[in-house]
């Protein structure tokens, strides 16, 4: 083998080393059933990806180091329990772990008790903190302890309490506080309930999970199972415990089942139900089913809603679900789960769902609260001891009225007597139970001058409050309360409506802060307006500044009206919200109904997009400091800004100003050698430009001319060849005359692009002698020092021709001139149905369909008489118009579609030309647009907005006379 092929090859072993040495070291690597096990830099095993022990996929920390030590939780009584709060923060400031998986609240009896299994009760799973309520009989101690996704956990914080369940007040019952824990087992009997007082009107439905004790960890299962056949407990699904259910029993049995829970239901009502199920090996049956049975009022079954699954045989966990529906005259549903038609082996079941399948908010947070309960209406004397059981409650067999007062209290509820079926569950945050007043619960808030009328805002009911009386006074009703932190803000709204009689100061609804003792510390107000007696329905709403100061641990909602002394308030669809994120001080994220605001460190407002207040954004760098800002009046600050659309300024888009602008040479040519000439035309120097109809040009050549005679003349020509290789013989478009001697000449042209034609256009400049002496060379040239040139320069857009010839007499016909004039509108106004001037819009210019109210919309905008008068015996060259469209149906915008009209003022009935020019809008957007196709003739005096069309591309809302941006028209014409 040669040298050279040696060589060759080492060199190929090099090169393919290198690209060995720079491609990713799994770039085409799978794990087939293994893991990759991550090691830190002590060798201890931190993650394992892919296979688990377990036979499942996926991510599992272990071994991670201990999270920070969390901050000492904030309790408070509350009834039936304590309420733990924790702030997110950690001690020593200790930012959040990014393996952060959860906070544990554990309690003891004693002071220093020590964590274990059995003193966790409950867990936070956001970093942000949160608020718990733990049932607690006795005062108890509380220490919170940080968990990560390892499991690994933090020291215990310093430990709160002791403190123990608020004493129970009628006033202070909440959803909730009431659990089997807080209630004597067997207290409630049958007998003491009178038939048809509790029933779906009464208790609300929410649509979080309605089963009681889904997972079958705790009291309520235990009691379910006792005397139960064929079912036991074993492991379950990544949770202690689950049911058990074994074969069938002998005929008529069809399977093992077990009833959970029994739900009010209405015909027609949805439902979600699923489970996690698995088989043994050995079993034999039909199927396993998680079902609801349909009852009527009488109790009869009318059908069954069934979630059922064939199982694998010896298969792992596996989940199940379905929807199911209430049939007609269905009022009751019981839940079932059943083993069906099973002859061998065991079924396991756990996780069990039963949920509404209904919108969020139709059931409200706090739906039973203070307002609920009359004061002293549950005591323990009306109630025999273990009498009372939640299977001794028929549906609509209870409501408040049959309560007696201070009949209630902790030891007379058996232990798992109230589930969700019995307590209303809110789920869009509202605080206020029955919050448009349409049912028992407002009943039991009426004081004295509160009733309930009928109608009310959109709703069959509303709350007024009487307010006669001699001497002003403020008459208040308590809607609710709810377990509060210092720093929280709330958003409040209500309807209302003050009579034509109404004598008083103002309307309010507003969250009273209390301490623990119930001393008032502040107040959060929304107040209506001023002179709005006898009015109609107003709404006053919104996130007051104030927030519940140090020391609160209670907010309570109330409706207010104030120094009254004459006439009436209704109420009606009342709110109050809990502002997301809200904190006394530092960065934050305010979330409410009306919108979002984000602090800084300082607690300054960088960010502000909320409904009904000045709108603004600040945008910060890695420095901390401002990058970009957008204020409340739209003005912008950026520091560089790219554009991939149209930029527009003022309305007209950046590249049509550019364009009202000369652009300059567009053509030239520089050149230092002389070309010698005699009688006979010869060409000099040849240059091309593309021409544009819309532009005017200056065409120049620009040299030095010498010559062996002063005899004579020399002529320089431009000639035009157009498209194709100009000579000679090519048509002239300029020529210049000069004295045969050394020296400069130039000869120029300004033409436009219309005139030249568009397209390539081939120059070309020309000399020759004439009148010399015979044998006169003529020689055109340019020099290092004073180059010949010819060039070809965008002046600007094309202008008219206006000029005249005036022989200097004094008599002549003055000569046109091109005028540019811009009108502001003069009138505008919407036309329902494309017929009628509609005067509810005022001068705002609505166009296409929202609602069969107004049908297909159309509107007209006129411009001033001088319009006219300016166009009279004018030729139109151009034609804008400017609009601003301040809404659209769709926030992608909408499609404006103008025409022309001749009306010179508002007219009654809407018409129009029939062209139009359709064009694509945004919203918030105005701009200049050409309309000169369509406003032709001198005879118009304004335009139309008239899509005739009901799609919702076309329904928009343009600024009229009178708003901030109204319309414009620029007119271009030449008299």
């Amino acid at each position: 083998m040669s040298n050279v092929g040696i060589g060759g090859r080492l060199a190929a072993l090099e090169r393919q080393i290198a690209n060995l040495q720079r491609s990713s070291r799994l770039g085409h690597s799978s794990i087939e059933d293994a893991a990759i096990e991550v090691y830190d830099e002590r060798g201890s095993l931190r993650a394992v990806i892919g296979q688990q022990a377990d036979g499942t996929s996926g991510v599992v920390a272990v071994n991670g180091p201990p999270p920070p030590q969390p901050s000492r939780p904030h309790v408070s009584s509350v009834l039936g329990g304590v309420a733990v709060s924790w702030d997110g923060t950690f001690l020593e400031e200790v930012a959040a772990p990014m393996d952060f998986a959860r906070v544990e609240i554990h309690i003891g009896a004693t002071d220093g008790f020590i964590i274990g299994k059995s003193t966790l009760r409950a867990t936070i799973e956001s970093p942000r903190g949160g608020t718990l309520i733990i049932a607690a009989a006795a005062p108890m101690y509380f220490r919170l302890m940080a968990r990560t996704t390892s499991g690994t956990a933090s020291d215990p914080s310093p430990q709160a309490g002791p403190v123990g369940p608020a004493a129970v007040v009628a006033q202070e019952v909440l959803d909730g506080i009431i659990d089997e824990t807080a209630l004597a087992e067997e207290a409630v009997g049958r007998m003491h309930l009178q038939v048809g007082a509790v029933g779906h009107t009464q208790l609300g439905i929410g649509t979080g999970n309605l089963l009681p004790d889904p997972g079958f960890e705790g009291l309520y299962t235990d009691q379910n199972l006792t005397g139960r056949t064929g079912w036991s407990l074993t492991t379950g699904n990544n949770s202690a415990r689950a049911l058990q259910a074994g074969p069938k029993g002998p005929p008529p049995s069809t399977g093992t089942a077990l009833m959970i829970t029994e739900l009010p239901v209405s015909p027609g009502d949805r439902f979600f139900l699923a489970f996690d199920y698995r088989v043994s090996a050995d079993w034999a049956g039909d199927s396993v089913r998680l079902f609801m049975e349909w009852q009527d009022a009488q109790g009869a079954v009318l059908s069954h809603g069934v979630l059922a699954v064939t199982p694998a045989l010896g298969g792992p966990w596996t989940r199940a679900n379905r929807q199911v529906q209430a049939p007609a005259g269905a009022v009751k549903g019981a839940v079932w789960i059943k083993n069906h038609e099973a002859t061998a082996g065991t079924a396991d079941f756990d996780n069990a769902e039963v949920r509404t399948v209904i919108g969020a908010g139709m059931v409200l947070a706090d739906s039973i609260g203070t307002p609920e309960l009359a004061a002293g209406s549950v005591v323990a004397s009306k109630v025999a001891a273990k009498t009372l059981t939640a299977r001794e409650v028929k549906a609509l067999s209870l409501t408040g009225a049959e309560i007696a007062t201070g009949t209630l209290v902790a030891r007379n509820v058996a232990a798992g007597a109230l589930t969700a079926v019995h307590l209303a569950i809110g789920v869009d945050g509202n605080l206020i139970a029955d919050p448009s007043f349409e049912g028992p619960v407002t009943t039991g808030r009426l004081g004295t001058d509160w009733t309930v009328v009928a109608p009310g805002r959109d709703s069959p009911k509303a709350l007024r409050v009487d307010c006669t009386s001699a001497t002003p006074v403020d008459k208040t009703i308590t809607l609710g309360t709810f377990p509060a932190m210092p720093g929280q803000r709330v958003w409040l709204s209500a309807d209302y409506q003050l009579s034509t009689d109404w004598v008083g100061a103002r309307a309010n609804v507003y969250v009273r802060w209390e301490d623990a003792a119930g001393a008032v510390l502040a107040y959060s107000r929304i107040t209506s307006g001023s002179a709005e007696a006898g009015s109609g329905w107003k709404t006053m709403s919104g996130a007051p500044e104030t927030a519940a100061p140090a020391q609160t641990v209670l907010g309570r909602i109330r409706l207010a009206a104030i120094d009254v002394k004459a006439g009436s308030v209704l109420f009606d669809n009342s709110t109050c919200r809990i502002v997301i994120g809200s904190q006394p001080s530092g960065t934050r994220a305010e979330i409410s109904p009306a919108g979002l605001v984000l602090f800084d460190e300082e607690g300054d407002e960088r960010v502000s997009l909320v409904t009904g207040r000045a709108n603004f954004l600040t945008l910060s760098g890695a420095h901390g400091g401002a990058v970009a800002t957008i204020d409340e009046r739209g003005n912008g600050g950026f520091n560089d800004l790219s554009v991939a659309g149209g930029l527009t300024v003022g309305g007209i888009r950046l590249d049509s100003r550019l364009a009202e602008s000369p652009r300059g040479l567009v053509a030239i040519s520089r050149q230092y050698s002389a070309v010698p000439g005699s009688a006979g035309e010869m060409g000099f120097v040849e240059l091309a430009f593309q021409s544009d109809v819309t532009r005017m040009y200056r065409i120049v050549v620009d040299c030095c001319v010498t010559a062996s005679s002063e005899t004579g003349e020399v002529h320089v020509s431009l000639r035009d060849g157009g498209a194709f290789t100009p000579t000679v013989s090519s048509p002239i478009i300029q020529n210049r005359v000069f004295p045969i001697t050394w020296r400069s000449v130039r000869a120029e042209l300004i033409r436009s692009g219309a005139s030249l034609g568009a397209g390539l256009h081939r120059l070309l400049s020309t000399f020759h002698a004439q009148g010399a002496p015979g044998g006169t060379t003529v020689t055109l040239f340019g020099k290092s020092e004073q180059p010949a040139h010819m060039y070809v320069e965008d002046i600007g857009p094309a202008i008219p021709d206006t000029g005249v010839y005036n022989t200097g007499g004094g008599v002549t016909t003055p000569p046109k001139q091109q005028y540019e004039r811009t009108y502001t509108a003069a009138w505008s106004g919407s036309y329902a149905n494309r017929g009628a001037y509609n005067s509810y819009y005022n001068s705002q210019c609505i166009q296409g369909y929202y609602s069969s109210t107004n049908g297909v919309q159309a509107a007209l905008i006129g411009f001033p008489s001088s319009l006219a008068s300016d166009l009279a015996g004018a030729s139109i060259q151009r034609v804008e118009l400017y609009l601003y469209y301040a809404h659209w149906y769709y926030n992608a915008g909408g499609k404006a579609v103008i025409k022309a009209h001749g009306h010179g003022s508002r007219p009654g009935t809407f018409s129009c030309d029939g062209d139009s020019r359709t064009i694509d809008w945004g919203k918030n957007v105005g701009k200049w647009i050409d309309i000169t196709g369509i406003f032709d003739s001198t005879s118009w005096r304004g335009v139309a907005l008239d899509p005739a069309n009901s799609s919702f591309d076309y329904y928009g809302r343009a600024e009229g006379v009178g708003e901030a941006h109204p319309p414009q028209l620029k007119v271009t014409y030449v008299k």
